[in-house]
């Protein structure tokens, strides 16, 4: 059973037809898996026939997640920085993509969706999800017309979705992807309304099932509540690369994993994964891209959680520290949120600046700092 609906949605310069399906099936029942321990290294290679394959790729400091189904259809969630483009492709290459079928940017920062401009100039792609959310950002730009000029496996563009709260999808027998995030109306005025509009996925399996949570900040968590979700998972791939905002004991007592993923860079200059995060997180199984690599996870005919890394960690990871502030005034992006340092070759127009005295007094404002800050 489904439904068809046709909208424009205007993004900028850019207006993508829509269409949107939702299915309507039951989900199948969640069962208890035990991950193997300790994991495992391995390198990157295909999912066997027949078995549910999530990798959680080390993309550095952004996220980037491959899931291959049964029969063989994959979905790639997010992608990383830019840089990261050429790497993603060469990892997804070596798992044996020939194709993506739904490729998802959960939400519009370039940690998340950079990457993803060289996926789609590389491969054929069926599918795009987006929040729709206009955001004013070079990247967010070069995504939509890397969009634009790509091709699906039909030679045709892809199909692009705004998707919202209630979408499903049965990709093979016994899966089933429900999108529990976001709802309509989109929020705004939140310290980041990209990151609280994120795209909530949960991914039910024969003997398992995920949750991906995009960077949901507090805001983002207590709309996702009033939708009363079942937000109950097996894997929780942790929001906002591990940053004390990402998750509290609530979210946590709602979604009970018994794997936690970290996707985080080396010695990022945010202080990811928070020790906040980190002390949440004690007594589940934590795995963190800076430390494992790669972390692939596999639910097989057994219904066994399997987990394999492409580095062996350190047996007792420490949490970093938060960043030394930076000193003197900034400008801020109205519309992006971002603020900058006053010599940034990408400050804003005029009339979309705001000035603050200090970064401090930004952040508290709800806004994040540009790479010009961060010295990229």
């Amino acid at each position: 059973m489904g439904f068809n609906t046709t909208m424009r949605v205007r993004l900028g310069l850019l207006t993508i037809l829509l269409l949107v399906f939702v299915g309507c099936s039951a989900p199948p029942k969640r069962t208890a898996t035990a991950p193997a321990a300790p994991a495992p290294t391995t390198a990157l290679e295909p999912a066997p026939q027949g078995v549910q394959q999530v990798a959680f790729l080390d993309v550095g400091q952004g996220d980037s997640a491959l899931i291959t189904f049964p029969n063989g259809k994959t979905m790639l969630i997010d992608g990383g920085e830019t840089s990261e483009g050429v790497a993603l492709v060469g990892k997804l290459r070596r798992l044996g993509v020939q194709q993506i079928d739904w490729l998802v940017a959960t939400h519009p920062h370039s940690d998340h969706i950079g990457g993803l401009i060289q996926v789609l100039k590389t491969f054929p792609v069926a599918e795009v999800w987006d929040i729709g959310m206009p955001f004013e950002s070079p990247v967010y730009r070069d995504f939509l017309l890397a969009v634009r000029s790509a091709r699906s496996p039909n030679g045709a563009r892809p199909k692009f979705r705004v998707v919202r709260r209630g979408l499903t999808l049965e990709p093979a027998p016994n899966v089933r992807v429900s999108v529990l995030a976001p709802s309509e109306p989109l929020l705004k005025g939140t310290r980041s309304d990209p990151n609280n509009n994120s795209i909530v996925l949960r991914i039910d399996a024969a003997g398992g099932s995920f949750l991906f949570t995009g960077d949901l900040e507090r805001e983002g968590r207590v709309r996702l509540y009033t939708t009363r979700p079942n937000l109950r998972a097996d894997v929780l791939k942790v929001a906002h690369h591990g940053a004390e905002n990402g998750t509290d004991r609530a979210f946590l007592n709602r979604v009970n994993p018994t794997v936690a993923v970290i996707p985080v860079g080396a010695g990022n200059r945010y202080g990811h994964p928070h020790r906040e995060t980190l002390a949440l997180l004690q007594g589940r199984h934590v795995y963190r891209t800076d430390l494992h690599g790669d972390i692939v996870m596999r639910l097989g005919a057994d219904k066994k959680l399997q987990i394999a890394t492409t580095r062996a960690a350190p047996t007792q990871p420490t949490a970093q520290t938060k960043p030394a502030p930076i000193v003197g005034m900034v400008i801020g992006n109205r519309n992006s949120k971002v603020y900058h340092r006053p010599d940034c070759r990408s400050l804003p127009k005029p009339e979309n600046q705001a000035r603050f005295r200090s970064a401090q007094e930004a952040e508290r404002a709800g806004y994040r700092p540009h790479t010009c800050v961060l010295g990229e």
